[in-house]
């Protein structure tokens, strides 16, 4: 899964879920990521005052990248430059996705 993937289904779960207690729509602050496993995405949302809210998607196998395909070193690379800038701000980085994609 791309950023571009996983901004498109943050944005859908942001727009379509909301919570259970109060009605409000979640910010992506709120949403954290806990865990992927193959086309299953673990989320937990957060609501103030609230218990959060514990989700899961599933993504369908076309959105899944095809684990047959070896990781090379220009993947290695790329994931290292990535991850040496990034804070953990999801918010941040699809601020940026979403500018680039306006263009």
């Amino acid at each position: 899964m791309n950023h571009q993937e996983l901004y498109k289904l943050l944005v859908t779960v942001q727009k379509n879920v909301h919570c259970p207690q109060c009605g409000k729509s979640y910010n992506f602050s709120n949403i954290q990521i806990r865990g992927i496993v193959d086309t299953i995405i673990f989320l937990e949302l957060s609501c103030a005052g609230h218990m959060p809210l514990l989700a899961t998607v599933t993504m369908s196998k076309k959105n899944v990248v095809d684990t047959k395909n070896k990781v090379n070193s220009d993947d290695v690379i790329e994931m290292y430059r990535f991850l040496k800038d990034f804070d953990g701000s999801f918010e941040h980085l699809f601020k940026e996705n979403s500018t680039n994609n306006k263009k």
